[in-house]
Protein backbone atom coordinates (compact mmCIF):
# COMPACT_ATOMS: atom_id res chain seq x y z
CA UNK A 1 0.00 0.00 0.00
CA UNK A 2 1.19 3.47 -0.87
CA UNK A 3 0.09 6.96 0.13
CA UNK A 4 -2.52 7.25 -2.65
CA UNK A 5 -4.17 3.95 -1.71
CA UNK A 6 -4.13 4.84 1.99
CA UNK A 7 -5.75 8.25 1.46
CA UNK A 8 -8.31 6.84 -1.01
CA UNK A 9 -9.40 4.14 1.44
CA UNK A 10 -9.53 6.62 4.31
CA UNK A 11 -11.67 9.02 2.28
CA UNK A 12 -14.04 6.18 1.35
CA UNK A 13 -14.38 5.13 5.00
CA UNK A 14 -15.17 8.72 6.09
CA UNK A 15 -18.13 9.23 3.73
CA UNK A 16 -20.64 9.09 6.60
CA UNK A 17 -19.23 12.15 8.43
CA UNK A 18 -19.71 15.79 7.50
CA UNK A 19 -17.76 17.06 4.46
CA UNK A 20 -15.97 19.73 6.51
CA UNK A 21 -14.73 17.24 9.09
CA UNK A 22 -13.76 14.73 6.38
CA UNK A 23 -11.85 17.42 4.49
CA UNK A 24 -10.05 18.50 7.67
CA UNK A 25 -9.03 14.94 8.49
CA UNK A 26 -7.79 14.24 4.96
CA UNK A 27 -5.91 17.55 4.89
CA UNK A 28 -4.19 16.71 8.18
CA UNK A 29 -2.96 13.33 6.97
CA UNK A 30 -1.87 14.74 3.61
CA UNK A 31 0.21 17.36 5.44
CA UNK A 32 1.56 14.62 7.69
CA UNK A 33 2.74 12.63 4.66
CA UNK A 34 4.26 15.79 3.17
CA UNK A 35 6.20 16.53 6.35
CA UNK A 36 7.55 12.97 6.53
CA UNK A 37 8.71 13.05 2.92
CA UNK A 38 8.36 10.46 0.11
CA UNK A 39 11.32 8.44 1.41
CA UNK A 40 9.48 7.77 4.72
CA UNK A 41 6.08 7.05 3.18
CA UNK A 42 6.05 3.35 4.12
CA UNK A 43 7.20 4.12 7.66
CA UNK A 44 4.31 6.55 8.12
CA UNK A 45 1.80 4.01 6.77
CA UNK A 46 3.11 1.34 9.12
CA UNK A 47 2.93 3.75 12.05
CA UNK A 48 -0.63 4.87 11.28
CA UNK A 49 -1.88 1.33 10.72
CA UNK A 50 -4.97 0.21 8.84
CA UNK A 51 -7.06 3.03 7.25
CA UNK A 52 -10.17 1.40 8.77
CA UNK A 53 -8.69 1.75 12.25
CA UNK A 54 -7.81 5.39 11.60
CA UNK A 55 -11.34 6.09 10.32
CA UNK A 56 -12.84 4.34 13.36
CA UNK A 57 -10.82 6.52 15.73
CA UNK A 58 -11.87 9.67 13.88
CA UNK A 59 -15.55 8.72 14.10
CA UNK A 60 -15.21 7.73 17.75
CA UNK A 61 -13.86 11.18 18.54
CA UNK A 62 -16.45 13.00 16.47
CA UNK A 63 -19.41 11.15 17.95
CA UNK A 64 -18.10 11.30 21.52
CA UNK A 65 -18.03 7.58 22.22
CA UNK A 66 -15.47 8.03 24.98
CA UNK A 67 -11.86 8.94 24.73
CA UNK A 68 -10.11 6.42 26.96
CA UNK A 69 -6.93 5.34 25.27
CA UNK A 70 -7.80 6.85 21.91
CA UNK A 71 -5.20 9.11 20.45
CA UNK A 72 -7.59 11.79 19.24
CA UNK A 73 -8.48 14.84 21.32
CA UNK A 74 -11.20 17.44 20.91
CA UNK A 75 -9.91 21.03 20.82
CA UNK A 76 -13.26 22.68 21.68
CA UNK A 77 -16.71 21.63 22.91
CA UNK A 78 -18.24 21.64 19.44
CA UNK A 79 -19.09 19.17 16.73
CA UNK A 80 -16.00 20.21 14.77
CA UNK A 81 -13.07 17.93 15.81
CA UNK A 82 -9.45 18.84 15.38
CA UNK A 83 -7.71 15.81 13.96
CA UNK A 84 -4.61 15.15 16.05
CA UNK A 85 -3.31 11.63 15.92
CA UNK A 86 -0.60 12.04 18.54
CA UNK A 87 0.42 8.46 19.14
CA UNK A 88 0.68 7.75 15.44
CA UNK A 89 2.79 10.86 14.97
CA UNK A 90 5.18 9.74 17.68
CA UNK A 91 5.42 6.27 16.16
CA UNK A 92 6.06 7.70 12.72
CA UNK A 93 8.74 10.03 14.07
CA UNK A 94 10.42 7.06 15.74
CA UNK A 95 10.29 5.18 12.46
CA UNK A 96 11.86 8.15 10.66
CA UNK A 97 14.66 8.27 13.25
CA UNK A 98 15.29 4.54 12.80
CA UNK A 99 15.38 5.06 9.04
CA UNK A 100 17.98 7.83 9.46
CA UNK A 101 20.07 5.55 11.68
CA UNK A 102 19.88 2.82 9.04
CA UNK A 103 21.05 5.32 6.40
CA UNK A 104 23.98 6.34 8.64
CA UNK A 105 24.95 2.70 9.19
CA UNK A 106 24.73 2.11 5.46
CA UNK A 107 27.02 5.06 4.80
CA UNK A 108 29.59 3.70 7.26
CA UNK A 109 29.39 0.27 5.62
CA UNK A 110 29.88 1.87 2.19
CA UNK A 111 32.98 3.73 3.40
CA UNK A 112 34.40 0.51 4.86
CA UNK A 113 33.79 -1.36 1.59
CA UNK A 114 35.45 1.43 -0.42
CA UNK A 115 38.46 1.37 1.92
CA UNK A 116 38.77 -2.40 1.51
CA UNK A 117 38.54 -2.14 -2.28
CA UNK A 118 41.06 0.70 -2.38
CA UNK A 119 43.47 -0.95 0.06
CA UNK A 120 45.58 -2.65 -2.68
CA UNK A 121 46.17 0.69 -4.40
CA UNK A 122 46.89 2.43 -1.09
CA UNK A 123 49.31 -0.32 -0.05
CA UNK A 124 51.04 -0.21 -3.44
CA UNK A 125 51.50 3.55 -3.33
CA UNK A 126 52.62 3.43 0.30
CA UNK A 127 55.10 0.64 -0.42
CA UNK A 128 56.45 2.59 -3.39
CA UNK A 129 56.97 5.73 -1.32
CA UNK A 130 58.64 3.77 1.48
CA UNK A 131 60.86 2.01 -1.07
CA UNK A 132 61.96 5.30 -2.64
CA UNK A 133 62.75 6.85 0.75
CA UNK A 134 64.63 3.74 1.87
CA UNK A 135 66.59 3.70 -1.40
CA UNK A 136 67.61 7.35 -1.00
CA UNK A 137 68.75 6.75 2.58
CA UNK A 138 70.76 3.66 1.63
CA UNK A 139 72.34 5.46 -1.35
CA UNK A 140 73.30 8.43 0.85
CA UNK A 141 75.06 6.33 3.47
CA UNK A 142 76.62 4.13 0.79
CA UNK A 143 78.08 7.28 -0.78
CA UNK A 144 79.51 8.37 2.56
CA UNK A 145 80.99 4.91 3.09
CA UNK A 146 82.44 4.90 -0.43
CA UNK A 147 84.09 8.29 -0.01
CA UNK A 148 85.56 7.25 3.33
CA UNK A 149 86.85 3.95 1.95
CA UNK A 150 88.39 5.74 -1.04
CA UNK A 151 90.19 8.15 1.30
CA UNK A 152 91.60 5.24 3.34
CA UNK A 153 92.80 3.44 0.20
CA UNK A 154 94.46 6.59 -1.14
CA UNK A 155 96.25 7.16 2.16
CA UNK A 156 97.46 3.55 2.08
CA UNK A 157 98.75 4.09 -1.48
CA UNK A 158 100.47 7.28 -0.29
CA UNK A 159 102.37 5.38 2.40
CA UNK A 160 103.27 2.56 0.05
CA UNK A 161 104.59 4.89 -2.67
CA UNK A 162 106.54 6.99 -0.16
CA UNK A 163 108.31 3.94 1.24
CA UNK A 164 108.95 2.53 -2.21
CA UNK A 165 110.15 5.91 -3.55
CA UNK A 166 112.58 6.39 -0.66
CA UNK A 167 114.01 2.93 -1.28
CA UNK A 168 114.40 3.68 -4.98
CA UNK A 169 116.27 6.94 -4.37
CA UNK A 170 119.45 5.00 -3.66
CA UNK A 171 119.30 2.97 -6.88
CA UNK A 172 117.33 5.19 -9.29
CA UNK A 173 116.76 8.72 -8.00
CA UNK A 174 114.39 9.74 -10.83
CA UNK A 175 112.14 6.74 -10.31
CA UNK A 176 112.19 7.31 -6.58
CA UNK A 177 111.16 10.94 -6.97
CA UNK A 178 108.39 9.93 -9.37
CA UNK A 179 107.03 7.40 -6.89
CA UNK A 180 107.17 9.91 -4.06
CA UNK A 181 105.36 12.50 -6.25
CA UNK A 182 102.66 9.99 -7.19
CA UNK A 183 102.19 9.15 -3.53
CA UNK A 184 101.76 12.82 -2.65
CA UNK A 185 99.14 13.20 -5.39
CA UNK A 186 97.25 10.20 -4.00
CA UNK A 187 97.50 11.73 -0.54
CA UNK A 188 96.05 15.04 -1.79
CA UNK A 189 93.11 13.29 -3.45
CA UNK A 190 92.66 11.21 -0.31
CA UNK A 191 92.44 14.39 1.77
CA UNK A 192 89.73 15.66 -0.61
CA UNK A 193 87.68 12.48 -0.18
CA UNK A 194 88.21 12.62 3.57
CA UNK A 195 86.85 16.18 3.65
CA UNK A 196 83.81 15.09 1.63
CA UNK A 197 83.21 12.20 4.02
CA UNK A 198 83.42 14.43 7.08
CA UNK A 199 81.17 17.05 5.49
CA UNK A 200 78.49 14.53 4.50
CA UNK A 201 78.58 12.48 7.71
CA UNK A 202 79.23 15.20 10.26
CA UNK A 203 77.45 18.23 8.78
CA UNK A 204 74.96 17.36 6.02
CA UNK A 205 73.43 14.26 7.64
CA UNK A 206 72.59 15.92 11.00
CA UNK A 207 71.20 18.95 9.17
CA UNK A 208 68.94 16.75 7.01
CA UNK A 209 67.74 14.80 10.06
CA UNK A 210 66.92 18.02 11.91
CA UNK A 211 65.04 19.35 8.89
CA UNK A 212 62.93 16.18 8.60
CA UNK A 213 62.25 16.19 12.34
CA UNK A 214 61.17 19.83 12.09
CA UNK A 215 58.54 18.91 9.48
CA UNK A 216 56.85 16.44 11.83
CA UNK A 217 57.42 18.31 15.05
CA UNK A 218 54.25 19.93 16.31
CA UNK A 219 54.35 23.59 17.07
CA UNK A 220 54.29 24.16 20.78
CA UNK A 221 51.29 26.29 21.91
CA UNK A 222 52.12 29.84 22.74
CA UNK A 223 51.89 30.87 26.35
CA UNK A 224 48.70 32.72 27.08
CA UNK A 225 49.24 36.34 28.13
CA UNK A 226 48.87 36.99 31.81
CA UNK A 227 45.62 38.70 32.79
Amino acid sequence: MNRVDFMRQLESLLQNISPAEREEALQYYNEYFNDAGPENEQDVIEALGNPAKVAENIKRDLYGNGYGDTSYQRSAPSDRAVVQYQQSAQSANTAVEKSDKKMSSGMVALIVVLCVLASPVILSVGSGVIGVVFGIVVAWFALIFGFGLTAVILFAVLLFLLVLGIMCLFTDPLAGLALIGGGLVCGGVGILFLMLTVAMAGIATPAICKGIAGLFKKKSPKNAPAA
